[in-house]
């Protein structure tokens, strides 16, 4: 029987939601309320499926490629969401949501996540 995991939204995840969201309203004119609809969706599952399975998704290689061996993604509707896994206290904390065309070094940057 697996334990379930407590997750956390880092303010870095929140910020990149933000971005997410307008990049949703900008440049798909996808309307603002369905936009923040559809990213707080995102969340949602994305927290879902972490409280299930935290240590179950692999490591992100792109991260990885850059030396910081320590982020787990897991990928939902083209969108990375880049976590670390806690075991000693069965946490998961969120750090980014992006799109799988952003750049990701520069995200990495962008929110200081080069730790």
């Amino acid at each position: 029987m697996s334990q379930f995991s407590a997750v956390t939204l880092e303010e870095t995840a929140l910020q990149s939601l933000r971005s997410c969201r307008h990049f949703l309203i900008d440049h798909l004119d996808m309307a603002p309320a369905e936009a923040h609809t559809y990213t707080q969706g995102l969340a949602g599952i994305a927290m879902s499926r972490l409280t299930e399975r935290s240590e179950t998704y692999g490591i992100c290689r792109l991260a990885q490629e850059m030396g910081i061996g320590h982020y787990q993604e897991l990928l939902i509707d083209s969108y990375r969401i880049v976590y670390r896994f806690w075991p000693d206290e069965n946490q998961a904390s969120i750090y980014l949501f992006a799109h799988q065309r952003q750049d990701f070094k520069q995200l990495l940057f962008e929110y200081q996540l080069l730790r």
